[in-house]
């Protein structure tokens, strides 16, 4: 496991993530691969929580608990699906702006949803020969806007756009996932 300073954050009170190894080394994106090793990195040093106050990294949890990256993230994928592909028969071309087109709107994952509605999903057509993925970000599914090529570089670009030091010095709270 990576130690939490390689991802330079301010953490409150760490609670011991609860994740499921068993989902960690055996799902499998669309594309037939794990999950990117700076996801794992990340959700092995911090678990479920809320970054920079808005948020929220679904991860691997344990059976019996909401909100994980394999529920939650499929279900949200299939509206970003859907959403994409309405707006493909509509013509509504600004939709993919200014970094995507259509055929990686359809390869996007989900993985992490802003308490705003904007959301994070990886591009799982374009997997590098370190086993990361394109991350994007999708305002309210209405822009396709590339901010990263792994999980290190968008958490710089969240921190860039959504960190204010001045509210709140703590950049990552832990929290409880929901039980079912």
């Amino acid at each position: 496991m990576e130690h939490k300073d390689v991802w330079n954050l301010s953490v409150s009170q760490p609670l011991a993530p609860i994740l499921s190894e068993h989902t960690i080394e055996h799902h499998r994106l669309p594309d037939g691969v794990g999950f990117p090793p700076s996801y794992v990195s990340f959700v092995r040093a911090f678990g479920w929580g809320r970054l920079f106050g808005l948020w929220l990294i679904y991860t691997p949890v344990s059976s019996g608990f909401a909100d994980g990256v394999v529920g939650r993230g499929r279900y949200l994928t299939e509206q970003l699906h859907d959403d994409f592909s309405e707006a493909r028969v509509e013509g509504y071309d600004w939709k993919i702006e200014p970094d995507g087109s259509w055929d990686t709107a359809q390869r996007l994952t989900v993985f992490a949803m802003s308490e705003n509605g904007d959301y994070l999903a990886w591009d799982t057509g374009a997997r590098d020969d370190n086993d990361e993925l394109p991350i994007y970000h999708t305002a309210r599914f209405n822009s396709l806007t590339r901010i990263g090529s792994n999980l290190y570089e968008a958490i710089e670009w969240l921190r860039e756009r959504d960190s204010a030091p001045d509210f709140d010095p703590t950049q990552f709270r832990p929290l409880v996932p929901a039980a079912l």
